[in-house]
């Protein structure tokens, strides 16, 4: 499989709004597959998948299951499924799943766990939320080397989502809202050697 970077946002209470404004802040041709895991209900993540789309030059589409991680997408989880990553033929792949033990379905934490064991580089991001998913799945992205942003908790409607997060020690940067989409950009361009 040709390594390709993929960045990974984990968001809950507030994170409609925070995912708005860092996905219409990237550019189209960022050569990123993102997904993006918000705790919400079926219905909604639909909706919110087609709002975003025209909002945003990435295009963006709720994830389906068995569908190839494609360049410049943008896969929103659907609400009450899991998603994980995985390698089949060469190729990145979604599988949605409700096997996962957590309380919260989408897991945050299941797609980082699963993202920790693909040939690929990583860029998590958690933005503001309640409790702690995606805290667990962190050390698993760390031990892959990948590179780990957090939405500071001045900035974040619900903090304890961040809060957890920078807790773990495992976080690379913790940035407002407003400096993130200018720091998956750089670090993208960094992993191209653009």
């Amino acid at each position: 499989m040709k390594k390709h970077c993929l960045v990974i946002i984990g968001s809950s209470t507030g994170g409609p709004r925070a995912l708005q404004y860092i996905l219409s802040n990237l550019p189209a041709d960022l050569s990123v597959s993102v997904i993006v895991v918000q705790h919400m209900t079926e219905k909604f993540t639909k909706m919110m998948a087609e709002r975003l789309n025209q909002t945003c030059k990435l295009k963006i589409k709720e994830a389906v299951d068995g569908e190839e991680v494609l360049t410049n997408m943008v896969y929103i989880t659907p609400g009450n499924r899991n998603l994980i990553l995985i390698e089949e033929n060469g190729k990145l792949k979604i599988r949605l799943s409700e096997n996962f033990e957590s309380i919260y379905r989408p897991s945050i934490d299941a797609t980082f766990i699963s993202a920790a064991n693909v040939n690929t580089c990583i860029i998590a991001v958690i933005l503001t939320g309640m409790g702690s998913d995606g805290s667990k799945g962190l050390k698993n992205l760390k031990e892959k080397g990948s590179f780990i942003i957090c939405q500071d908790v001045d900035s974040s409607l619900a903090k304890g989502m961040p809060y957890n997060a920078i807790k773990t020690g495992y976080v690379d940067k913790v940035l407002p809202l407003e400096k993130i989409p200018a720091e998956i950009i750089k670090k993208v361009r960094e992993f191209y050697g653009k």
